[in-house]
């Protein structure tokens, strides 16, 4: 029988080696989750290869993690009884029905291996805390970055993405690693990361900034729009108690009011349709500033996900659906609620609404900046993009999947309480806490 001392050490050791393992975890699927190498913007399938392989190896890991923290701790199975992840848990099982009528295969695995990944995140949180999380993401989002810009640069036949638009026009924009709107989300989703880090102090200025510059610079290679706008949204919801002190106050009266004698002038001079027209006309990809007003096709998605939906409203048509019925419109629903309502039903879409208002609150309600800005992100990058709940969870759905479980583990997180209030001590803000310090398990 070892002595007590040697009990603690050796638990703490063990814990120690889960942590490790389970942080690695996270940047594979940060990774590997939304990867698909191809070439020539092929069309969007399922299929056991190479890739898959490994997608399917990382899932596996992260479930042996997940079921040793359900069995080994109460406060992990405690917080699975909360209602975030039971919502969650419920959209999964309402797409599990739609098995035996499902569309596609993988409708099936793909259920069971998000269910995985809710169990593994609770863990995750209560092994490596905020901090060790986001600097998990951050390593994964950064491999994802330099592949894809390698990729960009030398072997265009994987980096770029011809994306066909009207009149034949094409255009090329960053893939190498998935699609180009993928690839946006994931490089802004490391932009927030770095931000955060630099803000409480993880991450010096002579790292984070030419980090996230890099980010920045793939963003734009990938010119996915909406992860542009929801990232900006989400770095303005980082900073936001900056932008409230007099300095931001006043900085941001300058800004309005420099804008304000920009329009008027516009207006006094009467150039105000040519001057919007040519704004649109470089915000959209064709250079047409129609593309913009006509909401670059998602009405005519939006009509087509309902329409299908309209065809079985109870049960759904499983995960994966979209990609087979939706061949011609973009092979996604465009929308996290129609998403999951095309796989699960009406219930689903239901619930997912619920948990993007939780969102919403977050936004505003939560003490934490890092939840804050990621749930910005979240609920723009949700409107008009499958952002959630794919087929093997990446950076968007761990990001999602921390932000909702957090706020419901704090009573329960003992040691990243005592953090929480050491932090308020010695660092002006107040979620600089957890990390891979946590003695384990609680």
């Amino acid at each position: 029988m070892l002595p007590l001392s040697a009990q603690i050490r050796r638990a703490l050791s063990e814990s120690s080696t889960l942590a490790s393992l389970t942080w690695c975890l996270v940047v594979l699927s940060v990774f590997f989750g939304p990867l698909d190498i191809s070439s020539d913007a092929e069309t969007m399938t399922v299929g056991l290869d190479g890739q898959v392989a490994c997608k399917l190896l990382v899932a596996g890991m992260a479930a042996l993690v997940g079921a040793y923290g359900f069995l080994t701790s109460p406060s992990v199975r405690q917080t699975l009884t909360t209602l975030p992840p039971l919502v969650v848990m419920s959209i999964l099982a309402l797409a599990g029905l739609a098995t035996p009528i499902a569309i596609s295969s993988a409708s099936l695995p793909t259920t069971l291996i998000n269910i995985t990944f809710v169990v593994f995140m609770v863990v995750a949180l209560f092994l490596l805390g905020l901090r060790g999380l986001v600097t998990a993401v951050l390593a994964g989002v950064t491999v994802t970055m330099c592949l894809a810009l390698f990729f960009y640069f030398f072997v265009p036949k994987y980096g770029l993405f011809p994306e066909l638009l009207a009149d034949g026009l094409v255009v090329n924009r960053m893939s190498g690693t998935a699609h180009p709107n993928a690839v946006g989300r994931a490089m802004v989703l490391g932009g927030i990361s770095t931000l955060y880090l630099f803000r409480t102090g993880t991450l010096r200025l002579n790292v984070a900034l030419p980090l996230f510059v890099c980010f920045g610079f793939a963003a734009y290679l990938a010119w996915s729009r909406t992860a542009l706008l929801a990232g900006t949204f989400g770095m303005a919801i980082l900073f936001l108690d900056r932008l409230t002190t007099r300095a931001g106050v006043a900085a941001a009266a300058a800004l309005a009011l420099v804008g304000v004698m920009g329009l008027a002038s516009v207006y006094v001079s009467g150039q105000e349709d040519h001057v919007v027209g040519k704004v649109l006309a470089k915000v959209s990809k064709s250079g047409d500033a129609e593309e913009i007003t006509s909401g670059t096709g998602r009405s005519e998605i939006w009509a087509k996900a309902i329409s299908l939906i309209s065809d079985r409203p109870l049960i759904g048509h499983g995960f994966n659906a979209a990609p087979i019925l939706m061949l011609e419109y973009s092979q996604a629903t465009h929308n996290a609620v129609l998403h999951a309502t095309l796989a699960g039903g009406l219930l689903a879409g239901v619930l997912m609404l619920g948990l993007l208002f939780w969102n919403v609150f977050l936004v505003f309600g939560s003490e934490h900046l890092l939840i804050r800005a990621f749930s910005a992100f979240t609920v723009l990058s949700c409107l008009t993009e499958d952002t959630i709940l794919e087929t093997f969870p990446g950076p968007c759905t761990i990001v999602w999947l921390l932000c909702i479980f957090y706020p419901v583990m704090v009573d329960a997180r003992q040691v990243d309480a005592i953090k929480a209030r050491k932090s308020l001590q010695s660092d002006r803000f107040p979620d600089n806490v957890g990390g891979a310090q946590n003695p384990g398990l609680a």
